[in-house]
């Protein structure tokens, strides 16, 4: 019964979460350190696995999609217990996804989600080309992006695509009535992002 009771406990915050800006700020200098390959190797050991056993504080939550060379861990340099990642195909948000976003909002105060599309994304790219038989919910949420590309004129349609649904994905999470409280408390930040292969960078993204 004990282990029992130990499985059932949240997974608490303890320490004191950096302000939204103040987060944003640390993630965007975990990427440059990527870029550079100049990355601290800290937060990654023995000591900080073992510290991290009985609680969590991460300060930033990372929807990403679940394409195999995008790692938030890696691409933001971060350590254990630093991100709270969420991954799907085409880093759309389910009602599921939604519901991991808002534990690490509400119970782990959280102070920042941000939603990260990237270069070359197969499941964008399959409901562009209309090959999407096989992801039929996850192509559900893509299509608006879709159409918002197509209807631009002279664009890269891939691209532009995987932008608007990370824009789109991010706005879903605005909307949130467990979420907007804390966004009009400027407790939060939601931000939406674009990973480049190329370059390695990672550039934020605003509403069209």
């Amino acid at each position: 019964m004990r282990y029992l009771f130990l499985l059932l406990l949240p997974t608490i915050a303890f320490a004191d979460q950096p302000k939204p800006k103040e987060a944003l700020k640390r993630l965007i200098e975990g990427n440059q350190r990527f870029v550079k390959e100049s990355k601290s190797g800290t937060g990654r050991g023995a000591k900080r696995r073992i510290a991290k056993k009985t609680e969590q504080n991460p300060y930033a939550v990372i929807v990403a999609c679940s394409d195999s060379r995008v790692a938030p861990e890696i691409l933001f340099d971060a350590g254990i217990g630093d991100l709270f990642v969420v991954r799907v195909a085409g880093n759309v948000i389910t009602e599921v996804g939604m519901e991991s976003i808002s534990y690490a909002v509400n119970l782990l105060e959280t102070p920042l989600v941000l939603v990260m599309g990237h270069q070359n994304c197969g499941a964008v790219n399959a409901v562009l080309t209309a090959k999407d038989e096989t992801i039929p919910a996850i192509a559900r949420l893509i299509q608006p992006a879709v159409l918002m590309a197509q209807n631009k004129a002279n664009s890269n349609l891939l691209e532009r695509a995987t932008e608007f649904n990370a824009i789109n994905m991010k706005n879903r999470v605005l909307q949130s009535p467990k979420i907007k409280e804390k966004i009009e408390k400027k407790q939060i930040v939601i931000e939406a992002a674009y990973y480049d292969f190329a370059t390695g960078k990672v550039q934020l993204l605003k509403n069209p």
